[in-house]
């Protein structure tokens, strides 16, 4: 009890000082933001930013040192999801469709939106360190290699649980 104590203490010191220091009025005036959306959920000072402009989101990430902040993912999408942790994708949204993009600390530079914006929903499945992604198209499932976005299978499931077990090689 005595060390869930302690560590809920550190947790709320740490993202206390975090966003204590975390220039907020700055930064929105460099992106040109309206509202910044922190990542709550880890430290590494990934932040979503949406444009006054545009009305559109981007993801960045703080490097801690001023109004200095790495462009993750550009501005140009309605919604975006957080990479999940070690994550080398997630999920963008546009015109209530899904796509995915790749993550700029596993891939750097060629870093970008690999699976357009065409999609209804979506399910990751991991077997033995290897991700798949399912996705759904005009209401029917099939599997879309996510590095590349080249669609694997027809899209004829009714269900993801249909769909049989991926039978191509997902690279990373």
């Amino acid at each position: 009890m005595r060390r869930i104590f302690l560590v809920t203490i550190l947790t709320f010191f740490t993202i206390s000082s975090f966003s204590q220091s975390f220039p907020e009025k700055e930064i929105l005036k460099k992106l040109k933001a309206r509202k910044i959306e922190m990542d709550e959920g880890n430290e590494d000072g990934v932040f979503k930013a949406n444009s006054k402009r545009s009305k559109k989101w981007g993801m960045y990430q703080w490097t801690y040192e001023g109004t200095n902040v790495k462009e993750l993912i550009p501005m140009k999408y309605d919604s975006i999801k957080y990479f999940p942790f070690n994550g080398a994708f997630t999920a963008v949204y546009n015109d209530g469709k899904v796509g995915f993009y790749l993550a700029k600390w596993s891939y750097g530079d060629k870093a970008k939106q690999t699976v357009p914006c065409l999609y209804e929903e979506y399910q990751r499945y991991n077997n033995n360190g290897i991700t798949y992604l399912a996705v759904s198209k005009n209401g029917k499932w099939g599997w879309v290699d996510w590095l590349t976005g080249e669609e694997k299978t027809e899209f004829k499931y009714e269900t993801k649980e249909e769909l049989p077990y991926p039978k191509y090689e997902q690279k990373s």
